[in-house]
């Protein structure tokens, strides 16, 4: 294709750069000028990640050709700050608030900013929220951004000045301290898997299988392989027979025998360009003979359904070593717990509720796809650079699947761009490693928008049904469950998922009868996998809802209904912890009170649903060395999605007597960090800030050890503060951490086992305005009123509990992978049909922080965020939509079409 010379001013300064002519600018900046600030997010112009201002104006680059920009100013996040450094207002009110997490998307959201800001100097909160539409965060929930931007604004305006960051001291622990790395993200030099560009770099595609189960007879790479540019073809049967899965083996990373869906991976293709690379995948001939498939749970449980895996029961136990029981043809696990007499408390029963409730397949919809660079390195050893949520799990799936020795496997975690869950699973990691150790040279495996709907892990479609009895006073007296999970062609994590919403069944409430049971289903349809608190954001929206309905049937208030069966002080949760402080009920409490100060108008109903969540104790290490200067270096392997660094940091630094300042936080990679928790299910400050304290006492301990030597004073006459060790009764006297490290080594490594869970509540308050015409739903306001232990920093867990509630907006309201009922294949096309809340969406999430309950880690009794407030919030939608509407509805998500039907109306 010819090439044209482009001509522009970036940031600034003037480029001269020959183009093809239907590169996009975000091509151009990115792969010609290396300016990697600004995002590929999806390619359609829909998720706003690539955003930069074009004479001032946002336009998204993925879909603006280059050559639109000739002779034109354009300014990318590496333009915003001055030149001397000084962050540009709008960076420094996203640093200083509630607005950055993962990062991503931050660069694309501060030049929608400023583009609004340079055109309206005062605007409003809806002004700011219908600016930012076009740009999508996945992480923050929109609502420290909208505050970060009016706090940009009134500095500009001249009104107010930033104020001094927070002056902890030592003393960091439950003080709102600046996430550690914001400032890089703020200015566009965090630095992702995509933005690597080692030397020689191929680029990867797969083949992908087009019928739901077949068995394949032949497949033909001859044309692929003589195509120019292409270096490795890869079918199943080139690498090792292998399957892998975090709870069953049953998963090979490429299909030898048989398809099992529409989208399942047949070839991989490693080529000098991703164009190259696709038409080789195109070229490769298969052919199949179809085999009968099974797309709906319910057949797939029939004892004369097609069997999708031939001898499931001789899978073994995959990554996390869980025994997995009930393997039996089609369905993967099943669980059944009963307690008391469930048909004896049915007859008790003066009122019986019994219903059932459907949820859809929904996508984590992370702004940054998967992503994997993979780098052969000497000795037959490959290193993979990847976007993962778990580096270690990422080394144990690649060593598994090509069967060579975990040693010979590097794992490097760079930034990551989102994950909730969708990242734990790895799939992506190992096909780049097969290709690069295949062709010797580094392949990037990158997936589009497309490809994440396809062949992903998204949260599973699931069916529930919930019987409930209960005495005219509303005492529960009887619940009877069936909780059937969607897996798809593989297992993945769904036993997790079904298991652990049955046991949560009953929800934060007394029942002494129960006969609760759960299934996790093989279907001929793509792989489901870990979202956010799997399982029970689905379970959780038909408990609560079924509450309502159990209330309005006895003629009592919801909350009041909740009130009298709520787990209590002393009682005992699902997880086997014992409740101290009333924790639940205060929770409750505090929802209801804000409800009952603002009354519902007309058409608004507000609604109430209470969740839980149990995170699990995992494995973990921590290293810490003092160096010669008296700073403490910290090594770790967990992934910082968002924020959680930052928190495990102000341990460390309290713990140690020193400030951030003077603690350097690494996330190592497996070859140079210990095991390390992975950044899923709220489980890395739950986890690493237990090994972290006690870690930094034992380095502590040996600090005083050494200046016991030194000042000839017994070590229980000492402490720690400021970075050093003094005699408690003599301030004066003392020595520094760099004295004491002066020509020797000071270091120690801690590990934890397998720590007790622990168990967190979440109690979520919603208002919304339904349209009487139309059926939209309007969200008017949120509370969410959060059993986290300790908050180690307030302001991250703001932060995630924002981003926790919106996310089950979408859930509840718009978002839905749509699969044909033929064949499965996925008819949603990527972020244009994938509608994820934007900031006009969402309303701002009103945070209260209940404490006083805390973990019994030694982590200071930090618990989880992320999962609990994210349970409950489709439940309380729910229930706001009946309260406005006086219609039930009964499936995700709740679409105006739904509410229309319900209400009696034709469809639109």
């Amino acid at each position: 294709m010819s090439k044209q010379m482009l001509r522009v001013t970036v940031n600034g300064v003037d480029r001269e750069v020959a183009v093809e002519t239907d590169a996009s600018l975000l091509e151009v900046l990115r792969d010609s000028l290396g300016l990697m600030g600004t995002k590929h997010g999806c390619g359609e112009g829909e998720c706003g990640a690539c955003t930069v201002l074009l004479d001032g104006r946002p336009v998204t680059s993925c879909i603006t050709l280059a050559m639109d920009a000739d002779g034109r100013k354009v300014t990318t996040i590496e333009g915003l700050a001055d030149e001397d450094g000084t962050l540009h207002p709008i960076q420094e009110a996203f640093v200083r608030g509630e607005a950055v997490q993962c990062g991503f998307c931050t660069p694309g959201m501060i030049l929608s900013a400023k583009a609004l800001l340079n055109r309206n100097a005062d605007p409003t909160d809806d002004e700011i929220r219908h600016a930012l539409a076009g740009n999508l965060c996945r992480c923050t929930g929109y609502t420290g951004i909208v505050a970060a931007v009016q706090e940009a604004a009134a500095v500009l305006r001249g009104e107010k000045a930033f104020e001094p960051p927070c002056d902890c001291g030592s003393e960091l622990v439950g003080k709102p301290v600046e996430r550690l790395g914001a400032r890089e993200r703020v200015q566009g030099k965090a630095m992702f898997t995509a933005d690597l560009r080692p030397a020689g770099m191929l680029h990867a595609a797969i083949l992908r299988s087009p019928l739901p189960r077949a068995r394949i007879k032949k497949i033909d790479t001859a044309r692929a392989k003589k195509l120019k540019g292409v270096h490795a073809v890869l079918v199943g049967t080139d690498l090792p027979d292998k399957r892998w899965g975090l709870l069953l083996n049953d998963e090979p990373l490429l299909a030898r025998d048989q398809v099992r869906y529409v989208g399942d991976r047949v070839a991989l293709v490693a080529a000098e360009t991703v164009a190259i690379a696709e038409k080789a995948a195109s070229l490769i001939k298969v052919e199949y003979e179809l085999l009968p498939a099974v797309l709906d749970v319910e057949e797939s449980l029939k004892p004369d359904a097609p069997q999708i895996h031939e001898r499931p029961e001789a899978y073994t136990s995959g990554y996390f070593g869980m025994p997995i029981e009930g393997t039996k043809g089609n369905n993967t696990s099943s669980l059944v717990i009963a307690e008391g007499d469930v048909e004896a408390g049915f007859a008790e029963a003066d009122e019986i509720v019994e219903e059932e409730y459907r949820t859809a397949p929904q996508h984590q919809g992370h702004i940054e796809t998967h992503v994997a660079v993979a780098q052969p390195e000497p000795a037959g050893r490959v290193t993979v650079y990847a976007s993962t949520q778990g580096s270690f799990i990422a080394r144990h799936a690649i060593a598994s699947y090509l069967d060579i020795p975990m040693s010979k496997v590097r794992v490097v975690t760079m930034e990551t761009g989102g994950g909730f869950g969708n990242k734990v699973p790895m799939f992506v990691e190992p096909m780049a490693a097969a290709l690069a150790m295949a062709c010797g040279r580094p392949v990037r495996l990158h997936y589009s928008r497309q490809d994440e709907l396809v062949d992903s892990r998204p949260r599973a479609a699931t069916i529930i049904r919930v019987k409930t009895g209960a005495n005219r006073d509303g005492t529960l007296v009887a619940r009877k469950v069936l909780f059937l999970v969607d897996n798809g062609a593989y297992c993945d994590c769904g036993p997790l998922t079904a298991g652990g919403a049955c046991e949560a069944a009953r929800g934060p409430y007394r029942i002494p009868n129960v006969h609760l049971e759960s299934h996790s289903i093989y279907t001929n349809k793509f792989n489901t996998g870990p979202f956010r608190a799997p399982g029970f954001p689905q379970m959780t929206f038909a408990l609560e809802s079924h509450m309502d309905v159990l209330a309005s049937k006895l003629g009592m208030d919801p909350i009041d209904l909740r009130r009298k069966n709520a787990l209590r002080t002393g009682a005992t949760t699902f997880t086997g912890t014992t409740i101290q402080h009333d924790v639940f009920y205060r929770c409750l409490d505090a929802v209801a009170d804000k409800m009952a100060g603002d009354p519902a108008g007309d058409g608004e109903g507000w609604g109430l649903a209470c969740g839980e969540w149990r995170t699990g104790g995992s494995p973990c290490g921590a290293v810490f060395k003092v160096n010669e200067d008296g700073t403490v270096g910290l090594t770790i392997g967990s992934t910082d999605l968002s924020g959680s660094a930052t928190s495990i940091a102000q341990v460390a630094a309290q713990e140690l007597g020193i400030g951030l300042d003077r603690l350097s936080l690494v996330i190592g990679d497996t070859d140079s960090a210990p095991l390390a928790a992975p950044s899923c299910g709220s489980l890395v400050t739950f986890n690493m800030t237990n090994v972290v304290r006690q870690g930094a006492r034992k380095l502590v301990e040996k600090l005083k050890a050494l200046a016991s030597e030194e000042l000839d004073r017994a070590e229980d006459h000492l402490e720690v503060s400021d970075g050093r060790v003094f005699v408690r009764d003599e301030p004066t006297t003392g020595i520094g951490f760099a004295e004491l490290g002066a020509g020797q080594p000071i270091g120690v490594t801690a590990s934890s086992g397998r720590i007790p869970s622990t168990h967190a509540f979440c109690v979520n308050g919603v208002k919304v305005r339904v349209d009487p015409t139309t059926g939209e739903v309007t969200v008017v306001r949120a509370i969410s009123a959060i059993d986290c232990g300790r908050a180690i920093n307030p302001a991250s867990v703001s932060g995630q509990a924002s981003g926790g509630f919106v996310q089950a907006l979408g859930m509840a309201l718009c978002e839905e992978i749509v699969q044909d009922s033929d064949d499965g294949h996925v008819t949603t096309q990527g972020f244009t049909d994938y509608r994820l809340p934007t900031a006009k969406d969402a309303p701002s999430v009103e945070t209260i922080i209940i404490e006083g309950d805390p973990s019994a880690s030694e982590g200071h009794g930090a618990k989880g965020i992320g999962e609990p407030v994210h349970v409950p919030g489709v439940g309380a939608i729910a229930n706001a939509i009946a309260a406005a509407t006086g219609c039930r509805l009964y499936s995700t998500p709740m679409t105006p079409e739904k509410i229309l039907r319900a209400r009696g109306f034709d469809q639109p």
